[in-house]
């Protein structure tokens, strides 16, 4: 049997979400998962095995103190800190890869984890659309943060890299093999009408999801909601949380549904930051989206392209999602004319046989 660890950043819920699609596809291969993550684990199928953190997360990623904001400066400041003790923390965590008897590793997208597969002499896959070094490169004062990262990515074996992603020149120059695989997406598995009859929603009504990956907004005016008599409005978690609404046409799930998909594909549109997750989804499944910016991060553009050019989208400014002024938004948005493009979606399985290839070629080298 094959051990596989993902190491994954529990930065949102896209990583996350397309890793575990990926440890679904390796454990219907026989392979032995386990997950090297602060992303909560109910996000991975049944069957993945959680390792205890040695005392630390696996990556950095961006700090945020809500769904819409990033903290630059508490990032760049938790990187130093990181930084500082990096080879030792690396020396830790290939002796945590070495105690599970892991034969690969799966890193989307820690430099951490993939140091730390290099000196437990394992192979190390990155799998992902974006690397933490070319986000940080265009912030101020990462320069030296930048440079150790790509140290840690040039050890990668190989990097399977995911649609959706840069193409500038320091976009994945640290990796010294890159491969493309399709995309990583969920599609629905319930009809509309069955999530809808399960959520008390009629089938006739516009119905609207509000969510932020894996982080609360807070300072959203849920009240505001009202005005857009013509819509009904679904919050589920971490949004619905601390959601105090009056709004009779706002719905709010406080638990997690267990197949989120398929309550975003029941919706007529979404209203988001776009990540690669909650992009995969709707382009997979066909679901407008009403985006707004989600501050200096790179990859914004990229997704954005992507959304107009593959599906169905229209930009909201932030204000007016704060506000809770979204119906003249969603009008336009949905009477507008939408040509949704034929995607591949079988990324995860790619990705999975790709992994134990590797370690097929590994074992019969003599």
């Amino acid at each position: 049997m094959t051990t596989v660890v993902l190491a994954v950043s529990g930065h949102g819920y896209g990583h996350a979400v397309r890793s575990a699609q990926v440890a679904g596809e390796l454990l219907k291969r026989g392979a032995r998962v386990l997950l090297r993550s602060e992303a909560p684990i109910w996000l991975f199928p049944q069957g993945v095995e959680p390792i205890d953190s040695p005392g630390w997360p696996i990556d950095v990623g961006v700090v945020q103190h809500h769904g819409l904001e990033f903290d630059i400066d508490a990032t760049r400041d938790c990187w130093r800190r990181v930084g500082h003790d990096f080879d030792a923390r690396a020396s830790v965590e290939a002796e945590l890869l070495r105690s599970v008897r892991a034969d690969v590793l799966i890193a989307d997208v820690p430099p951490l984890a993939i140091a730390a597969a290099h000196l437990a002499g394992i192979a190390a896959i990155a799998v992902t659309n974006f690397t933490w070094d070319w986000i940080y490169a265009a912030w101020p004062g990462f320069e030296d943060i930048v440079q150790q990262i790509r140290s840690a990515y040039a050890q990668a074996d190989l990097l399977l890299r995911l649609p959706l992603h840069g193409t500038d020149a320091d976009a994945f120059s640290a990796f010294k093999r890159v491969e493309d695989v399709p995309l990583i997406a969920r599609t629905a598995s319930k009809p509309k009408s069955a999530v809808r009859a399960e959520l008390g929603v009629p089938t006739a009504a516009k119905l609207i999801l509000l969510s932020f990956g894996g982080f609360p907004a807070r300072d959203i005016n849920l009240d505001a909601l009202a005005e857009a008599a013509g819509y009904t409005f679904l919050l589920t978690l971490p949004l619905s949380r601390d959601a105090h609404t009056t709004a009779a046409n706002v719905v709010v799930l406080r638990e997690q549904p267990a197949d989120y998909v398929s309550v975003l594909a029941a919706c007529d549109a979404l209203v988001t930051k776009p990540g690669y997750g909650i992009v995969a989804d709707c382009l997979a499944n066909r679901v407008p989206m009403l985006y707004t910016d989600r501050g200096p991060f790179r990859e914004y553009d990229v997704l954005v392209d992507a959304l107009h050019r593959l599906g169905c989208a229209r930009y909201v400014p932030r204000a007016d999602v704060l506000d809770g002024r979204l119906a003249s938004h969603l009008d336009a948005l949905l009477d507008s004319t939408c040509t949704w493009s034929e995607l591949r979606l079988d990324g995860a399985s790619t990705v999975a046989q790709h992994v134990l290839n590797l370690k097929k070629q590994a074992c019969a080298v003599p």
